[in-house]
């Protein structure tokens, strides 16, 4: 299996600090999805600092029309937190040009 290999690189807005997990949902503009597969350590993510993840997808999409991120801290109790962005930024590794 080829693994195309993507940096996720984002900035929160949250006033507390999160601890989570990033998935990461692209969409062509044909209207194929795919998902992220690589499962990557928590991440903590604080009020106006960059945050830069490595990510990866079995297929490549060429021409990205949407991207979705789902936020999980994986706990079954507690209270649901959202992770607000500011800016976010997804860079192919395999064809940096795009």
């Amino acid at each position: 299996f080829a693994v195309y290999n993507y940096l996720l690189d984002i900035t929160t807005w949250n006033k507390s600090i999160r601890r989570g997990f990033i998935k990461v949902k692209i969409t062509d503009y044909a209207g194929n999805t795919v998902e992220s597969e690589m499962n990557s350590e928590a991440s903590t993510f604080q009020q106006y600092k960059r945050v830069k993840i490595l990510t990866g997808f079995y297929q490549d999409v060429d021409k990205i029309s949407k991207i979705s991120l789902i936020f999980s801290t994986k706990t079954l109790i507690g209270p649901k937190h959202k992770l607000r962005i500011l800016q976010m930024r997804l860079k192919s590794l395999n064809n940096p040009e795009r």
